[in-house]
Order: C-alpha cells, then sequence, then structure tokens
C-alpha cells in the first residue's frame, strides 16, 4: 500500500493551510526511502469548506480531529485510499471560489468508490492533469 502524508503549514493570524505529500516506496537495497512528493495543496475558503471531509479522512485513519491545528508539527500518516481521495479533492479545489461547486465536489469526490478515486487519481497525476481535473470539475461540480 502506498503511503500519503498530511501536514499542517502554519500562516499568518493562527490560519493554516494543508499540504498533501505522497511517499515514495523504499527500493531494495537503498538504506531509506526518497522524499515525499509534494501533490497538493488547500488553503482559505476551500479548506474551511471541505474541513467535515477532511475530519471524516482524520478519523478514518485514526486521528482525533481536534489535533488539527496551525501549531501541529508531526504530519498526519494516511492509508492509501485516504490520500487518494484527498489528493483528487485538493487538487480539484485549488482553483474554485463558488461554495456551492466546492461542497458539490467535496461531497461527489467522498462518495466516491476506491476503483473510481484511483482512476481519477492516476488521470490527474500521470499527464493529464488539467482535462482530467476539468472533466471531474464538471461532472461533479453540478450535482
Amino acid at each position: 500500500m502506498q503511503e500519503f502524508q498530511l501536514r499542517v503549514v502554519p500562516l499568518d493570524n493562527n490560519n493554516l493551510a494543508l499540504e498533501l505529500y505522497q511517499c515514495s516506496y523504499k527500493k531494495a537495497g537503498e538504506k531509506k526511502r526518497p522524499a515525499a512528493k509534494k501533490i497538493a495543496k488547500i488553503k482559505g475558503n476551500a479548506l474551511v469548506l471541505a474541513r467535515q471531509a477532511i475530519y471524516q479522512t482524520l478519523k478514518v485513519n485514526k486521528y482525533d480531529p481536534k489535533t488539527l491545528s496551525y501549531k501541529r508539527q508531526s504530519p498526519y500518516i494516511l492509508s492509501e485510499e485516504s490520500g487518494v481521495s484527498l489528493a483528487i479533492l485538493f487538487q480539484a479545489l485549488q482553483p474554485l471560489s463558488k461554495p456551492e461547486r466546492i461542497s458539490n465536489i467535496t461531497e461527489g469526490v467522498m462518495e466516491m468508490s476506491s476503483e473510481e478515486a484511483h482512476y481519477w487519481f492516476a488521470k490527474i497525476n500521470n499527464g493529464k492533469r488539467s482535462p482530467a481535473l476539468k472533466a471531474m470539475r464538471v461532472l461533479l461540480g453540478d450535482l
């Protein structure tokens, strides 16, 4: 299983941003695995509107949502399924500003099956990022 890390980035006025990293596999013969790759970031209004989905993800990964604070130093370690869902969610929400679309897309992503989430994750992260994100936003944005 692939591992993901959700890291808290403190901002001004006690605000925070969240960055999602995909951890590399340790290859045979290597002393340590390569550094994790940042794949998404969320902040501002999109973060506020997606907060319940993030809390739910933390609960599924056995973390207390109350620990999500701008003061947090250590990353949250997420399962592959949770990481994939948050990755597509964060990337889909980044440029959006309309609360209704953000809510619809958040709801749609969190309702995806594991297979569907992996499909979109593969499309977005393997070369066809812009058309895949646009298609997913159109598909989920007007529920």
